[in-house]
């Protein structure tokens, strides 16, 4: 299989597990907010949490599918997952760079450690 095919494969089910986990957060954030009455703004939090989940997630299954290279692996995925965020709020006419620079500063983070945690997975 040619280097580039594999590498989209990669980063596509890098992809759609790191949605994957971060769509099963936020039923449970959801819950939580039901469960304890918490005010509306913790929304916010939870919801770049869930986003943070999925940037690690996704980061972590680059990392153990590439087996080399993991803190660009896991940047990578998670930059396909912001890529992926940005284009649909674009389109649902939502976006606001309010949370933007925390968003990215989440991918960075979370994506990064993910790659490097599925790399030395053992």
């Amino acid at each position: 299989m040619p280097i580039r095919q594999r590498e989209l494969r990669i980063y596509l089910l890098s992809t759609v597990l790191g949605v994957a986990a971060g769509g099963l957060m936020l039923p449970l954030f959801s819950f939580i907010t039901g469960l304890f009455q918490l005010p509306v703004e913790f929304g916010d939090a939870f919801a770049l949490s869930a986003f943070g989940v999925a940037c690690l997630v996704s980061g972590i299954m680059a990392g153990i599918l590439r087996r080399a290279g993991g803190l660009w692996s896991g940047l990578k995925a998670a930059f396909v997952l912001l890529l992926l965020l940005v284009i649909i709020t674009l389109v649902m006419g939502t976006f606001s760079g309010e949370f933007f620079l925390s968003r990215l500063t989440v991918t960075v983070i979370c994506g990064a450690t993910g790659g490097v945690i599925g790399v030395n997975r053992r």
